[in-house]
């Protein structure tokens, strides 16, 4: 495991699911953790006290990182928990929406949702990252949590899968932009994890069966799966790994 005693991060949507699995590594390894969330804040405390009883330190920020105001305040709350500038060691960009049960074909897509997707898992982590560079420390760490929607068609979620490329476009942007100051910046690109996310897929009879049987590991991933990925980009043994998306999703692109 990574010794991040005396480090600091931020994980966007770290509240549940892929999320959570990463603010509890980073808890685990000795990180004060800010753990935004949207709309959920129950689940964003439970995690922090889960945190706390063992040991670690961490604080929940809610924020929308859709919008600058509330980038701007969720900054704002980091900057009180974690001090003055530069005082960010790590971001983890893991916000993001997908189309929830809506019709996100290419044919049937409405523009209220394609909206929604790109507000949140583009300009959510594009500007998230904008506010975090004059706040990251030199040699810090930035890791984009993508899909490997990014890198397949996907007429049945295009706007989704669009959203999932740019992340990948902004991986390498960023990490072009920080390599001089020795700060990291790479992607996971997950396959199909059992979260909440994909709950209406995983409502269609057969789907988890078919997904796993596609996947070469024979099953779907686990939130901790993912975190257990990001956390190998984090310590010192990845400080030459830049500006690359990473697959973990069981061999599903083999």
């Amino acid at each position: 495991m990574s010794d991040l005693r005396g480090k600091t991060a931020l994980v966007t949507g770290g509240s549940r699911g892929i999320g959570a699995a990463i603010v509890q590594r980073l808890g685990q390894a000795g990180a004060h953790v800010a753990v935004n969330y949207a709309g959920s804040k129950d689940a964003a405390e439970a995690l922090v006290a889960e945190i706390e009883a063992a040991g670690g330190k961490a604080f929940a920020a809610q924020a929308d990182v859709s919008s600058l105001a509330g980038i701007e305040a969720l900054f704002a709350a980091c900057d009180r928990e974690f001090g003055g500038a530069p005082n960010l060691d790590i971001l983890i960009n893991n916000a993001g929406v997908g189309r929830g049960g809506r019709d996100g074909t290419l044919k049937g897509a409405g523009e209220a949702l394609f909206d929604e997707l790109f507000a949140v898992n583009v300009k959510g982590p594009h500007f998230v990252t904008q506010a975090a560079l004059p706040r990251l420390r030199d040699g810090g760490r930035i890791v984009n949590i993508g899909s490997m929607s990014g890198k397949v068609g996907q007429p049945f979620a295009a706007s989704y899968a669009m959203t999932k490329r740019a992340i990948q476009s902004l991986t390498f942007s960023t990490a072009l932009a920080v390599a001089k100051r020795q700060i990291t910046c790479n992607c996971i690109a997950p396959g199909a994890v059992a979260t909440e996310f994909i709950a209406a897929l995983r409502e269609q009879p057969g789907w988890d069966e078919a997904t796993a049987k596609h996947t070469p590991m024979g099953r779907l991933g686990e939130p901790e799966d993912i975190a257990g990925a990001v956390m190998m980009l984090l310590g010192d043994d990845a400080r030459w790994v830049t500006g690359q998306v990473i697959e973990a999703s069981g061999g599903l692109a083999l």
